[in-house]
Formats: structure tokens, C-alpha cells, sequence
């Protein structure tokens, strides 16, 4: 079955969400969906309310939210494996659920899911882990409390429809000469894409960093 190309804006939190609302608009008619970020750090009880008045604005136009990790910047005091520890560095801190054992996993998701009804924005609609760096025990803990959708770097999960594969082409954290080419081999494989169906599902990624 065709699947058509997803598209994913990043990195949305508390502190950038007016500023990433006026790029959609930008985008005209496309639905994004919107990764999430639901630690409200120090800020107040007014700005966790203008934040919840968007999300559900954006629920109401279509777009879908996804939680995305507790933070987005990991508890260095947390242990992890050697693979953890080194995918900490290539994302400057990013990856938080990267490495951690299924208990661990556990924890830090608990506390995204609690932050994430203080916004009161209703049910996430899925779940991907910041820079892409899950496990196997973060997807079947993700299963297991009823998330409708789970993405990793290469790969779509949907509750109704299964695994697809995924291409994913997004700039965050590469020198500003190449992003000129990825631009271009995304909307080159857009093109490739829409005479050949069975190819992995393009999946357009933007982060407010990049634009």
C-alpha cells in the first residue's frame, strides 16, 4: 500500500513554540508532525498555558503530536552502555534514552509522560525517542502503555499498519555547504518516490535550528 511522505518539525518546546508556528504557517497546507518536548524547566504557570493553547490549536488544524523524550538533553549520571555513552557525544547530549537499560528506559519515560499531562493537551500520539537513539526495550515499554506510533531513525511503527521503512532526510547537526545537497537529494528522491511506491517512505524532518 502507498504510503505518503511524512513530515516531522523537531525539537518542539516551551521556548520556541510561537517562533516554530510561524515557519508552519510558512509551509502553507502541510500537516506536520510535531515532536514535542514536555519539560517545562522554571518557566511559569502563564507560559505552560500559552504552550497548552497551541498544541491544542495545532490538534485542531490537523497536526499530530508526538512526544519526544522527557528533556531532549540527557542525565549524564544515569548509567549506559559503551554504545549509549558514545551516541551521548555524537549529539551533544541529546540522545537521553540512548544506552539505558529497560528499567532506566522505564524511569526517564514515566517522567516524560508526566510532564506530558501537565500540559493538558491530551493523548501523545505517539513516541520518538530525541535524536533517534531508542532500543528494543524503549519500543516494547512504548507498546505496551498504548502508543498509537513509534519512529526510530529508519523506521515508521503504527499500531494498525505495522513497520514500514523510512528515509529520512534532515540537516540538524551537519556543516551549513552540505545542506544545500541534502536539500536537494530529498526533493530528488521525492520525485523518485512518487513513481516508485515501494521505496522506503520519505520522511521530511525540519528542527527550527536549521531553517
Amino acid at each position: 500500500m502507498h504510503c505518503s511522505p511524512v513530515y516531522e518539525f523537531h525539537d518542539v518546546g516551551m521556548c520556541n513554540f510561537e517562533q516554530i508556528a510561524a515557519e508552519l504557517r510558512k509551509f502553507g497546507d502541510i500537516k506536520w508532525n510535531l515532536m514535542v518536548i514536555p519539560f517545562a524547566g522554571e518557566l511559569g504557570v502563564e507560559a505552560l498555558g500559552k504552550f497548552t493553547m497551541q498544541l491544542l490549536e495545532w490538534k485542531k488544524e490537523g497536526y499530530c503530536l508526538h512526544l519526544h523524550g522527557f528533556k531532549h538533553k540527557a542525565d549524564t549520571n544515569m548509567r549506559r552502555s559503551l554504545f549509549g555513552r558514545m551516541a551521548l557525544r555524537l549529539t551533544n547530549y541529546e540522545a537521553e534514552f540512548a544506552g539505558l537499560s529497560k528499567e532506566d528506559s522505564k524511569i526517564l519515560l514515566h517522567e516524560a509522560l508526566q510532564a506530558w499531562q501537565k500540559l493538558n493537551a491530551g493523548e501523545a500520539q505517539g513516541f520518538v525517542a530525541p535524536a533517534w537513539y531508542g532500543s528494543k526495550a524503549l519500543f516494547s515499554l512504548c507498546k505496551e502503555l498504548g502508543f498509537e506510533n513509534y519512529s526510530s531513525r529508519f523506521i515508521l511503527w503504527n499500531k494498525a499498519g505495522g513497520a514500514k521503512f523510512s528515509m529520512p532526510f534532515s540537516t540538524a547537526g551537519l556543516p551549513k555547504l552540505i545542506i544545500p545537497c541534502v536539500n536537494l537529494c530529498e526533493k530528488i528522491y521525492l520525485k523518485i518516490y512518487s513513481v516508485f511506491s515501494f521505496l522506503p517512505v520519505p520522511r521530511i524532518v525540519k528542527h527550527l535550528s536549521t531553517l
